[in-house]
Parts: structure tokens; C-alpha cells; sequence
């Protein structure tokens, strides 16, 4: 079960663990698990997915529940007015001369 951040009529917001496909790809052929089916299966109805994160990245991935918000927000994503912001938790050392 995936843990839902947000929703309401328009928008499902979920928590994508690493690991997990956003949906069906040629990079995992073997992968049985997607996101997207796993969210239309918990909430019971269908999504359209308005990004990806690639399959290693964890963060929240967002859905929409309706066609015309998908296309809305595939728009916005395009012309650059929603941006993502990505932020890396790392261990270890770098080199003090790059």
C-alpha cells in the first residue's frame, strides 16, 4: 500500500519508495509493481500521471484524476511553470579540490 500525502477531486499526491516503476517501461521488463497501478487499485478509480521520478528516485509523484487536469498540468510542466525540486541525502566524503 502506498501512502497517499494529498487528495482531493482533482489530484492524488502519493509517496513513491525507490525502487518502483511509475508505470510500465521497457527499462524493467520484469517489473510486475507500478505506481500507477498500485494508486488506481488503493483509491479505486483511474489516474493519469502528470510526471515521473525514474525508478531508483523516492519523492512524491503526483496523479491526476480526470483527463482534463492531466492535460492541464502536463502543460504547466512543459512551459516550465511547475518546476521539481530534487534533494539528495548523501554519505561520505568529496574532494577538497573539484
Amino acid at each position: 500500500m502506498l501512502e497517499i500525502l494529498y487528495r482531493d477531486e482533482h489530484l492524488v499526491a502519493i509517496n513513491k519508495p525507490s525502487g518502483l516503476l511509475v508505470h510500465r517501461s521497457l527499462i524493467d521488463r520484469h517489473e510486475t509493481r507500478f505506481a500507477i497501478q498500485l494508486t488506481r487499485d488503493q483509491i479505486g478509480q483511474k489516474v493519469y500521471p502528470v510526471h515521473r521520478l525514474d525508478k531508483p528516485t523516492s519523492g512524491v509523484l503526483l496523479f491526476a484524476l480526470d483527463s482534463d487536469t492531466a492535460r492541464c498540468l502536463n502543460a504547466q510542466f512543459t512551459t516550465g511553470q511547475v518546476q521539481k525540486t530534487y534533494l539528495a541525502i548523501v554519505r561520505g566524503r568529496t574532494p577538497n579540490k573539484v
